[in-house]
């Protein structure tokens, strides 16, 4: 059964019961009001009756009250009857004929009692005559009693004709609720239908730059339904994107390197004469190209394993250590090509993996180096502030344009896309930079202006010692790297 079918047989059933209960209600009260005015005329009648009996009782017998004084002056449904004390027939109105209106001894005994009240009798249908009694009383004593009655068959057969026609009116409006309700199912699940539609085109055809229109439905819950599909499409289309262009650059950097060792190894095979000076040229550089193929694929691994949610380990390390560790490998690396300086170092510990912090300084630090030119300065340092750790790194190299800024992070991105490989990077330096620091639930920030250098900022929570980071972001604990500018 369709979503559409079983919204319009819920609101079917639902307006039903709601039809039911008012059909119900309706003929309770119709048919209370009705009895109360029957009581209140009968009620009415028989006082009546009972004050001229007391009036007249002292002078004349009971069988000969009422006979000349009202007669036939009721209505010809009200029955009027007359009993004495000792439950004889004394009088009864002409429209009862030879009939008698009977009086059930729990009645008669209440009257004796000089208590009036009312009871049905059934003659033709159960409950059609509805019957009034009330004691007529003389110095304190019931002498006799009143009964009128009133048949109930006019109203009966009204209260059946109304229930009647409510019932068909109920039919007609459930069939025309059904109805509306049918359409208003198929105008509310239209969106849907088109997303739908939407979504299987997208599956048959792979085009995911196809969206659902809102068409004016973005304040209701459906068109929240369809903003978040929307959403979705545009994220998978620039994640297959995304993997697209990974897989094309991961093609690229694997080949340059194969393409070295392979022509190489061809040539030492064929050329076994060369000159050992070059086959030694030749090795050194299938080494060179094996240790970048080494590396492009132990970052790639690294990667992999976090966008598997790899969890990193959560230990005390002492940053201050860590940066003058790596301080003088870098120092020892560039020689005198290149002025690296610490310029501050507090004591600064944090909670995290060290290894992987130590790869954000390196990173960091080659990254600095590969585009600062010789005679160029590169500053390191390390402060304390509000419950963070800041790690400053700033170089005065080349720069990065304003609008590769965005997509530094995000793997193999490269700001000059024209250069060669030659330096070394595998363009995953800092996607892991990113990723560690998102894992350590910091932030990294970026300033640059080209041809004057670049500042990048690492801020880390602090280790307290209770064992509880301080001043912790409201980061997730891992955010799937992104490309960089290189490494």
């Amino acid at each position: 059964m369709s979503l559409r079918l079983r919204l319009t047989l819920w609101y079917t059933i639902l307006l039903a019961g709601l039809l039911i209960l008012v059909l119900v209600i309706t003929l309770s009260v119709v048919q209370a009001s009705v009895s109360t005015n029957i009581d209140k005329q009968l009620k009415e009648r028989g006082d009546q009756i009972v004050r001229l009996m007391e009036i007249t009782a002292p002078s004349e017998p009971l069988s000969e009250l009422l006979l000349p004084t009202l007669g036939a002056s009721f209505e010809t449904e009200v029955y009027v009857q007359v009993r004495d004390r000792t439950r004889r027939t004394t009088h009864r109105s002409g429209n009862l004929v030879n009939k008698s209106i009977p009086l059930p001894e729990p009645f008669y005994r209440q009257a004796l009692n000089g208590t009036g009240g009312y009871y049905n009798l059934s003659t033709q249908s159960p409950n059609d005559m509805r019957v009034y009694f009330a004691p007529i009383m003389f110095g304190g004593e019931v002498i006799g009693l009143v009964q009128v009655a009133r048949n109930l068959a006019p109203e009966q057969a009204i209260l059946s004709e109304l229930a009647s026609n409510l019932i068909w009116i109920m039919i007609v409006a459930l069939a025309a609720g059904a109805g509306v309700g049918y359409w208003l199912a198929g105008v509310a699940l239209r969106p849907i239908e088109v997303a739908t539609a939407t979504a299987r085109a997208i599956t048959r055809t792979g085009r995911l730059d196809r969206r659902v229109p809102m068409r004016g439905t973005a304040e209701d819950e459906i068109g929240t339904l369809i903003s978040t599909f929307n959403e979705m499409l545009e994220r998978l289309e620039e994640l297959f994107e995304k993997q697209r262009r990974f897989s094309g650059d991961i093609s690229h950097e694997l080949r340059t390197p194969l393409t070295t060792i392979l022509g190489n190894v061809s040539l030492l095979k064929r050329a076994g004469s060369l000159p050992p000076d070059e086959q030694r040229e030749m090795l050194n550089e299938i080494e060179t190209e094996a240790q970048r193929m080494h590396r492009l694929i132990s970052d790639l691994l690294l990667l992999a394993q976090a966008d598997a949610d790899l969890v990193i380990a959560r230990k005390r390390v002492e940053l201050d250590t860590l940066l003058l560790d790596v301080y003088n490998q870098a120092k020892r690396r560039v020689g005198d090509s290149l002025e690296i300086t610490l310029i501050h170092e507090d004591q600064v510990s944090v909670l995290g993996d060290v290894e992987r912090l130590r790869q954000v300084l390196v990173n960091l630090i080659n990254n600095a180096i590969q585009y600062t030119p010789p005679g160029g300065r590169i500053e390191l340092g390390l402060s304390q502030r509000q419950g963070l750790a800041e790690i400053m790194v700033r170089d005065t190299g080349q720069g990065i344009a304003p609008e590769d800024l965005p997509f530094i992070f995000d793997r193999f991105y490269r700001a000059d896309r024209a250069r060669t490989r030659a330096a070394g990077g595998t363009g995953l330096g800092l996607s892991i930079v990113k990723w560690v620091v998102d894992a350590h639930q910091g932030e990294i920030e970026v300033e640059s202006e080209p041809g004057a250098g670049t500042t990048f900022r690492v801020y880390l929570p602090l280790y307290t010692a209770s064992g509880n980071q301080q001043g912790a972001r409201p980061q997730p604990a891992r955010i799937t790297p992104s490309r960089e500018h290189d490494d």
